[in-house]
């Protein structure tokens, strides 16, 4: 039987990963992030500019064929992105995710928002307009 940590450990094999320093350069250099914390998390603080898809509702929000997809994810496949949560277990997974959907430039920070913090690096307290929170269709299976 599998745990967590197994699925964390199996996706930190196949996806690309960057340290802190590295993540901050990524950021001072205009790349998309996506932070796949609960909305509680993302609204005590982020990173400027973040777009907030929680990770239980990532596979809608970025599906090319679910009506009440967020456009600003899924129609940007080809852009950087960098995935945050708060210690770099779900973004993981949530990176793997995203490249099996088709996205091309996807890294995870390792360390999550936990280590951008005690960094020190620049933090945001965001408004909830770049929130994916609520599915505005229901996933259906017929």
């Amino acid at each position: 039987m599998k745990g967590l940590m197994d699925y964390i450990e199996e996706a930190k094999q196949v996806i690309n990963e960057v340290s802190q320093e590295e993540g901050r350069a990524l950021v001072e250099n205009g790349i998309k992030v996506i932070d796949v914390r609960e909305p509680g998390e993302y609204l005590s603080g982020a990173i400027e500019g973040a777009l907030n898809v929680p990770r239980g509702v990532l596979e809608p929000a970025a599906d090319m064929d679910y009506a009440g997809a967020n456009p600003a994810l899924r129609d940007h496949r080809d852009d950087a992105w960098l995935v945050v949560c708060k210690s770099g277990g779900r973004a993981a997974l949530a990176t793997k995710i995203m490249n099996e959907m088709g996205f091309t430039n996807v890294t995870n920070l390792v360390g999550g928002m936990d280590g951008w913090q005690e960094a020190g690096y620049p933090m945001t307290i965001p408004s909830d307009e770049n929130m994916t929170v609520v599915l505005k269709e229901p996933c259906r299976i017929d």
